[in-house]
């Protein structure tokens, strides 16, 4: 397994996205090639040979072709108390290099400013970690709880966590949230990433409002099982 690190914009890290697994994974192989002391590439090209390796997915080339597709159209949200931004990931349709079984990927100019840095309000974690994911959802959890992996503790807003992942219009009850999303992402990482989790609900009043989450990294990968 690779030993490549990703290194995203804690800004981009708490941004409303949502992607499905393999364009996470198209999107975190292509920032685990960046060497983040030099200036990013504008356009990237990846091979499915470079995606299996790197993400460990046995029908690269069609997984790669699927995570291209669902790219083009994806939109990040970020926030702050003034305004709401929308981007895009990527300026034009990824190119296919049928004959080669590549991609290339022309980044646009906002979010090139946000994908890599070495500076301290970065968050930076092994691509390996999240490779055996199974689930957008629990690639989001991780790289939210990362953020804050000098503590080992987050507490999140349920909105901003919803909005995090690209729910805010889906889950009203938070039982049905818990059961299809939480619950599911947490005993992934459980049993397939390098963190432990557990969590609590915070409530006001009779709705649960946050939620607190305390992990800790393990020294050695955890396998499938």
């Amino acid at each position: 397994m690779n030993n490549l690190s990703v290194t995203k914009s804690n800004s981009l890290i708490d941004a409303s996205y949502q992607l499905n697994v393999q364009a996470q994974k198209l999107v975190l192989a292509c920032l685990g090639k960046i060497d983040s002391r030099t200036d990013i590439p504008k356009e990237m090209k990846i091979t499915a040979i470079e995606y299996a390796d790197l993400m460990g997915i046995p029908n690269a080339r069609r997984d790669l072709y699927k995570a291209a597709d669902s790219l083009f159209d994806a939109v990040i949200i970020l926030k702050d108390e003034h305004e709401e931004i929308k981007l895009r990931w990527i300026q034009k349709s990824v190119k296919k290099i049928k004959g080669e079984g590549a991609v290339i990927i022309t980044w646009t100019d906002e979010v090139v400013k946000y994908i890599s840095s070495l500076q301290s309000r970065f968050t930076t974690y092994k691509l390996r970690h999240i490779a055996e994911l199974q689930s957008g959802h629990s690639i989001r959890l991780y790289e939210l709880l990362m953020r804050f992996n000098s503590t080992g503790e987050r507490v999140i807003y349920l909105n901003d966590f919803k909005s995090s992942l690209g729910l805010s219009n889906k889950y009203p009850q938070f039982k049905e949230l818990n059961k299809f999303v939480i619950k599911p992402a947490v005993a992934e990482l459980n049993q397939r990433s390098d963190l432990t989790i557990k969590y609590e609900t915070i409530k006001k009043g009779r709705s649960v409002a946050a939620l607190s989450f305390e992990f800790k990294q393990d020294n050695q990968l955890k396998m499938d099982i």
